[in-house]
């Protein structure tokens, strides 16, 4: 019977996913389920977690949307993602993971649905709903999910038609036009503070990963800073629109970070604080000998927050995958895992390269928006006060590079990576022959402690992907504050919250490494540059990179070159490492913003194509 009902339940939503390029919004098939559905109290409850299954999460389809920045590679070369590589989508062929429009609508009809219903399905004292108190919890989550969905489809496409009830064919809102900024951003705070003031400030035991009046805030968070950020919020877009302010106002940077300090300062019903970084070290628990990490004990709180189910640090997660070992086996090598093709997502050496020495030096010399500068050569040059040798390249790095990464020599579970090519033809193991290959592998979220390579990979891990996680915020809330004070200013709250993720990661303060580079603590564009360096190592693979060179317009200057790091393995058996240019791509002003679906834009006089489409 559990099994026919959670069938009963997807086929009733399927019928808004499977065609909602069409339409706005459409009509279920089947009457009989959707009242079945609603005068059960537990059916109710299940349908409102079926719409928490919509939300994105990172390792969804095996490869990670950072695969389509400068910090990945998608190994078989997935036909989506190389798509994106080349600039090869449009209004009317957009790649799979892309199609973000009839997947985001079809959650928000979900939401519409559920709200329209929820008052009066029965309560049932033996179920999950079994309250008055219980039922409103439950609105409050669908009113929270709500925002949370159009808040994503705005990061994606700027300001978008705003529905809040559940439309027929013969709907006149299905002709809604797109809402301008003011609008959009409007509708989404107003629905965050609504659940926010309904919603429990934790949420424990099974429903640890429900929206919380925490999430709430979150969620306002991400969306201020986004459109205070100059995708937005410029000088140079026109006039007021779905995907422009009409000028620029310093003031949207302080409504972020206001609303990020919110998040930080987010207590419990007792007064106490609900979210802080995990900083707990237990190296016993995590490594059987030292040797399988190089970095920095103290450092062990990083690598900790993706391997505990449930942390102080994960604002909302997603759980999906439960206890399992898939996500390991999809980024450990075939060859070490005996299991065929793997890796499906290679981080780059444009990555590798911007972890800093331990002592907080970078290692390459870089321009304003991160891209290492280049010698006659072709090769990175090398900052000369980092000490840093490029034919040592693994050593004496930030303790969250060896969280982060796998790389030639390094090791697990009694195996060493081998990503050589020999000067004689031969292959290390790990060298990646005729697919994608960048000479590294993606360790982050990985658990060397429950998985095991003796035969292929075995054991299991409770992966638990962030969706918003506290460190955000903090990252959130320095950007805001650094964009909105003037140059020159001081810049005190900034420093203290980048210095408490820098003693996470056993990493000198602010005031240490920009003295030992010679930086100035108060200059903007320093600290700017300092902050998108610390956010990019923090959040990798946690689909932010994909939004944050959209959202700083850097696009055209850091997404066209990835590189490889070649490792030749002399008949001597010594090393030579070189850069080496792995692909070329096309990145355009135009992709700032994904395309409104063609077929939308046909249906509906009212809707208005993004820039360039």
């Amino acid at each position: 019977m559990k099994k026919l009902t959670y069938f009963l339940l997807l086929l009733m939503l399927a019928s808004c996913t499977k065609d909602g390029a069409g339409l706005l919004d459409k009509a279920e098939s089947g009457d009989l389920n959707e009242e079945r559905v609603f005068t059960n109290s537990r059916y109710t409850k299940e349908f409102l977690t079926d719409i928490y299954r919509r939300i994105p999460y990172g390792w969804d389809n095996n490869v990670y949307l950072d695969a389509c920045t400068d910090d990945g590679e998608s190994r078989p070369w997935w036909g989506w993602v190389n798509s994106v590589h080349v600039g090869a989508y449009n209004p009317t062929s957009m790649p799979d993971k892309f199609k973000r429009w009839a997947d985001y609508y079809a959650a928000i009809r979900a939401c519409n649905l559920f709200l329209s219903k929820i008052d009066g399905a029965p309560l049932d004292p033996e179920q999950y709903m079994s309250s008055e108190e219980v039922r409103e919890r439950l609105k409050y989550e669908a009113v929270c999910l709500r925002a949370f969905f159009y808040a994503e489809l705005v990061r994606w496409y700027g300001g978008v038609p705003v529905i809040t009830k559940v439309l027929t064919r013969e709907s006149p809102e299905l002709y809604t036009a797109r809402a301008t900024l003011a609008e959009v951003q409007q509708f989404i705070l107003d629905e965050c503070d609504t659940a926010a003031a309904h919603l429990p400030a934790r949420q424990t035991g099974i429903d640890f990963m429900r929206v919380t009046s925490g999430v709430a805030k979150a969620i306002k968070a991400r969306l201020l800073l986004h459109l205070a950020s100059p995708l937005f919020n410029n000088t140079t877009s026109g006039q007021a629109s779905p995907w422009a302010w009409g000028g620029y106002d310093a003031n949207r940077w302080k409504t972020a970070a206001d609303a990020a300090k919110a998040v930080m300062d987010h207590t419990d019903e007792n007064g106490g604080q609900v979210y802080s970084l995990v900083v707990r070290t237990e190296p016993a628990n995590y490594f059987g000998t030292r040797v399988t990490y190089p970095g920095s004990m103290d450092a062990m709180g990083w690598f900790n927050v993706f391997i505990t189910r449930v942390n102080t640090e994960y604002i909302l997660g997603y759980g999906r995958k439960g206890l399992t070992n898939e996500l390991d086996k999809w980024q450990l090598p075939g060859a070490m895992q005996r299991a065929g093709d793997a890796s499906y997502t290679l981080p780059t050496f444009n990555y590798a390269a911007c972890f800093e020495t331990r002592e907080g030096y970078p290692v390459y010399q870089t321009d304003e928006y991160g891209v290492p500068l280049l010698d006659g050569n072709g090769q990175f040059i090398v900052n000369p006060a980092s000490g840093f040798d490029p034919q040592q390249p693994y050593e004496n790095r930030d303790s969250r590079f060896y969280h982060s990464l796998w790389y030639n020599g390094s090791k697990f579970g009694g195996a060493t990576f081998n990503t050589w090519r020999g000067e004689d033809g031969s292959f290390g193991q790990e060298f990646l022959n005729g697919y994608g290959h960048t000479g590294l592998f993606l360790r982050k979220f990985m658990d060397p402690k429950n998985i095991s390579l003796n035969n292929g990979v075995t054991g299991q891990t409770s992966h638990n992907f962030p969706v918003y996680r506290y460190v955000e915020v903090l990252l959130n809330y320095a950007e805001a504050m650094n964009e909105y004070l003037p140059d020159g200013a001081a810049r005190t709250e900034v420093h203290q919250v980048l210095d408490l993720i820098r003693a996470r990661a056993d990493m000198p303060d602010m005031a240490t490494t920009f003295a030992r580079n010679g930086w100035d603590v108060n200059n903007q564009q320093h600290v700017r540059k300092f902050i998108r360096n610390e956010r990019r190592i923090e959040l990798a693979f946690e689909e932010h990179r994909f939004f944050d060179i959209r959202r700083w317009l850097i696009g055209e200057q850091t997404q066209k070159v990835v590189y490889e790091h070649d490792v030749l393995k002399r008949l001597d058996g010594s090393f030579l490492y070189t850069v080496k240019v792995w692909e070329r791509r096309v990145f355009e002003s135009r992709h700032n913003l994904l395309p409104i679906p063609q077929s939308e834009v046909n249906n509906n006089p009212n809707m208005q194509q993004n820039p360039g489409w």
